[in-house]
């Protein structure tokens, strides 16, 4: 089985309720969780639609948070909801607005589940010939800024860290996500420095897999606006600083330059 975690903050006017429940239909091996992150508007009514509209609402989960905790929290609380179901062997999550499609988002979980030496599979939004990426020029630019800056803090080749469809080995999961993270919404950079913390720089990249999307198209109503872009640098530097990242730099420099040394 496989457990999709979607986030919805005010997703009443966008969510795509005839898609979800033909997926239902279609996907008997899928259970999908939504996480009505402390909604103002209609979100909960339309998930509760459209759970009864589906053929098979067992497989359907709904969270409510009685209170705004972010992008973050909400993919938190659903996989670890996730988590409690004993037959699920992969979890992931996917934007509410099905930017990445739930069809595409098949094609991800199929990539780590014919591909056992990988825990994670991102799906990773690479323009390209033959396939359609379709997004705003100015968000493409400022998309491209902020993935070499987040690649740079990694010390990691990430094309595109902030795609939101992902999936995850269950042990990866119950291991990323046990923790709350100190970002709302670049958890996914959290992500990658938990595991690179704790399976080392030399292995991390042997387990992680960027997935070329063949399509995916921008949405309206993106929750993220030029204000919170201008915000990252300082998001990540938080980030940098909870981690300790740049004295584990410091220490991992040091630790280089001696083995250099040695081998002279």
């Amino acid at each position: 089985m496989i457990g999709i975690v979607i986030p919805c903050y005010n997703e009443a006017s966008r969510l795509k309720v005839t898609e979800f429940v033909q997926f239902n239909k279609e996907h008997m091996d899928y259970v999908l969780c939504f996480v009505n992150d402390g909604s103002k508007d209609n979100t909960l009514q339309q998930l509760e639609t459209l759970k009864k509209a589906c053929r098979y609402p067992e497989r359907i989960e709904i969270v409510t948070l009685s209170q705004n905790s972010g992008k973050a929290e909400a993919v938190r609380t659903g996989i670890n909801n996730l988590l409690n179901m004993v037959n699920i062997q992969y979890i992931g999550y996917l934007d509410a607005d099905l930017s990445t499609s739930l069809e595409e988002y098949t094609y991800v979980v199929d990539y780590l589940s014919n591909n056992s030496v990988f825990s994670i599979v991102c799906g990773s939004r690479i323009k390209r010939m033959g396939a359609d990426i379709s997004r705003e020029t100015y968000r493409h630019y400022i998309g491209r800024f902020i993935a070499t800056l987040i690649s740079t803090i990694l010390r990691m080749p990430f094309y595109d860290t902030q795609c939101g469809a992902k999936v995850f080995t269950r042990n990866l999961a119950e291991f990323c996500f046990s923790k709350p993270f100190v970002s709302k919404w670049l958890f996914d950079v959290e992500i990658f420095l938990r595991m690179k913390i704790h399976y080392g720089a030399a292995n991390v990249q042997q387990l992680i897999y960027e997935y070329p999307l063949q399509r995916w198209i921008h949405a309206d109503g993106s929750k993220i606006g030029l204000k919170d872009v201008f915000y990252t640098p300082l998001q990540l530097l938080h980030i940098s600083n909870h981690y300790n990242l740049f004295k584990r730099y410091k220490v991992e420099k040091s630790l280089n330059s001696k083995r250099s040394e040695e081998s002279i």
